[in-house]
């Protein structure tokens, strides 16, 4: 999985998913988690980004900055 600017990718052997930012509403984090619920009011799909994930705290810190010009918070 990785995040840029453009949105979401997940790649395996037989996908390659791509969600832009659009299709997130908001974010919301926690001590150990990202989560980025669907725009509709009952958030019905959301994408978990675990934190331990990320090589470096630095890498944190980057993801957060880019979550913060993407998304509002929740």
């Amino acid at each position: 999985m990785s995040v840029g600017p453009e949105g979401v990718r997940t790649v395996h052997a037989h996908a390659d998913l791509r969600m832009g930012w659009a299709g997130y509403g908001s974010y919301a984090e926690s001590s150990r988690v990202f989560a980025l619920p669907s725009p509709d009011k009952a958030g019905r799909c959301a994408i978990v980004l675990v934190e331990r994930g990320a090589r470096t705290l630095e890498d944190v810190d980057r993801l957060r900055a880019l979550l913060d010009s993407r998304l509002p918070r929740a």
